[in-house]
């Protein structure tokens, strides 16, 4: 996939994202994903799942207030089976959940990232190839010679 193609995807999900936000929480798993998120203009409510109350709890409270949620864990190994969590959690508390954008947002960035809260540091690294793709590939040349005097 190309680096234009990959920034239009993802700046397309999060515009998604802060437009269902208005009216739906996201579910996440800790401080940094929420960090990550608010820097990226999404406003509205996100649940943190990693607290002290059981992730069964947290969609029960959920579902008292909320007609849907938009699941938003981390793509690496933890974060897929915390997901199968709430995906069940969801289903028997008759909570409908939304997975489409997760699965979208993976699409776009699963060869650079495993997580939301790298998903700033992406679109900015993305950001700066597109603008100025010689540039870029000379920064990551200069960054490798650091490293490997660094190393030495």
């Amino acid at each position: 996939m190309r680096v234009k193609e990959k920034l239009e995807g993802t700046e397309e999900v999060l515009g998604v994202i802060r437009k269902k936000n208005r009216k739906t929480p996201i579910i996440v798993e800790g401080k940094k994903d929420v960090r990550a998120l608010r820097r990226l203009g999404v406003k509205g409510e996100i649940i943190r799942i990693k607290t002290s109350r059981t992730v069964f709890r947290i969609i029960e409270s959920l579902r008292e207030e909320h007609d849907e949620v938009i699941i938003l864990t981390d793509w690496d190994r933890t974060g897929g089976r915390l997901y199968h969590r709430i995906k069940r959690a969801c289903k028997a508390n008759l909570l409908s959940y939304n997975q489409d954008i997760r699965k979208r947002l993976i699409k776009y960035t699963k060869r650079d990232i495993k997580d939301v809260e790298s998903i700033p540091a992406l679109l900015s690294r993305l950001r700066r190839i597109v603008r100025d793709p010689y540039k870029a590939r000379n920064k990551v040349k200069n960054d490798r010679k650091i490293l490997n005097r660094k190393t030495q």
